[in-house]
C-alpha cells in the first residue's frame, strides 16, 4: 500500500531557537528517517493568511505575536516558555497551513504535518508551552467549514494536556477533544482534569509512571467509547511522542519504552477507517524521535 502524506517545508527551520528543546533538529531527526523508510509523498504547507487565523484565535494574540516576532532582537530571545525571532510569526502561521494541508489531503489516505512549532497549547486568546497558534485547531475548523465534515474527533496523545485546543472547542458539541496526558498535578499546564470534561471534553489524566501495557488498555477503551458514541466523520491527531521513556526533557515517567508502542497507537486509531489526519506536537529525544514518528505513521500504510 502507499506511504502517507508528509507535509512539511525547509522554512520550518528558519524558526530558530537556542538551547531550547523545541530545536530545528527536531525535524531533521524525524525526515532522515522517514526517508531511510521509503516515505516520497511530501507535500508542501498551504499558504494562509492573517485573517484565517481568525477562526480560532483573537485578534489581540494574533497582533501580539506578530508584534513580538517583529520586536525581538535579531538573534531571537526567551519570552517565558517560547522562543521568538524575527520569523516566529510568519513560521508558527506556516504551521497552521501545514496541518490544513493535511487535513486536505487526507480524504485519499493519511496525511501527518511534520511542522514546528506545534499548537496544542495556544488557546483563543493565549500563547504558551512552545506553541504560538493552534495547528489542529485550526485545521480542523477549516475543513469543517470547507468540506462540510459535522463532527471531527481531535485524538490527543501528548504527555502534556492540550489546553489550548479544550479551550477553542470547549463550547463547540461539533468537536470531541479526547486526550490522555500524565497527572496535571505533577505536569505542565496543570490542566487536564477529569473535573473540566463535558459531553464532548474528555481528559483522562494518567499517573506518573503508568506502564506501555496500562496505557494502551486506557487508550483503547476510551478511543473505541468516545468514536462509536460520538460518530465523527473526521479524526484530527495532536502527535506528542514526548510519552517514550527516553525523551526525560519535560517531566516524563511514563515506562513506554518500545517505539513499536505508537504504531499499536496509530492501529487503534486507524481502525475506525475514516478520513483521518495527524499533526506533530511534542517529542524532543533527537536519537528516538524519528523512529517514534516512522512507527506511528507505519500503522497507515
Amino acid at each position: 500500500m502507499e506511504k502517507p502524506f508528509i507535509v512539511s517545508s525547509d522554512r520550518f527551520f528558519d524558526h530558530k531557537t537556542v538551547d531550547h528543546p523545541e530545536a530545528p533538529e527536531r525535524l531533521t531527526a524525524i525526515t532522515e528517517t522517514l526517508l531511510e523508510n521509503g516515505y516520497k509523498n511530501f507535500e508542501e504547507p498551504e499558504i494562509i493568511t492573517d485573517n484565517d487565523l481568525l477562526l480560532v484565535h483573537s485578534q489581540s494574540l494574533i497582533d501580539k505575536i506578530k508584534k513580538l516576532s517583529l520586536e525581538v532582537p535579531e538573534q531571537g530571545v526567551a519570552l517565558g516558555d517560547n522562543w521568538f525571532n524575527r520569523n516566529t510569526f510568519e513560521i508558527a502561521k506556516l504551521a497552521c497551513g501545514s496541518a490544513l494541508k493535511a487535513a486536505r489531503l487526507c480524504k485519499k489516505k493519511f496525511a501527518f504535518s511534520i511542522a514546528r512549532p506545534p499548537g496544542h497549547h495556544a488557546g483563543i486568546s493565549y500563547y504558551g508551552g512552545f506553541c504560538y497558534f493552534n495547528n489542529i485547531a485550526f485545521a480542523a475548523a477549516k475543513i469543517m467549514q470547507e468540506k462540510g465534515y459535522e463532527k471531527t474527533m481531535i485524538v490527543d496523545f501528548d504527555l502534556h494536556h492540550g489546553n489550548g485546543t479544550q479551550n477553542i472547542f470547549q463550547n463547540n458539541e461539533n468537536v470531541f477533544y479526547f486526550s490522555l496526558h500524565q497527572d496535571p498535578e505533577h505536569t505542565f499546564p496543570g490542566t487536564g482534569r477529569a473535573t473540566e470534561n463535558n459531553a464532548h471534553i474528555a481528559n483522562v489524566p494518567l499517573e506518573q509512571g503508568t506502564s506501555e501495557e496500562k496505557y494502551l488498555h486506557v487508550f483503547e477503551k476510551g478511543f473505541s467509547k468516545f468514536y462509536s458514541e460520538f460518530k465523527p466523520d473526521l479524526i484530527a491527531v495532536s502527535a506528542g511522542f514526548d510519552i517514550f521513556s527516553r525523551d526525560k526533557f519535560i517531566g516524563n515517567t511514563f515506562q513506554i519504552n518500545d517505539a513499536k508502542f505508537f504504531e499499536k497507537i496509530g492501529r487503534i486509531i486507524s481502525s475506525a477507517k475514516k478520513p483521518c489526519f495527524g499533526v506533530l506536537e511534542g517529542g524532543y529525544n533527537l536519537e528516538t524521535l524519528g523512529e517514534c514518528v516512522c512507527n506511528f505513521l507505519n500503522a497507515f500504510d
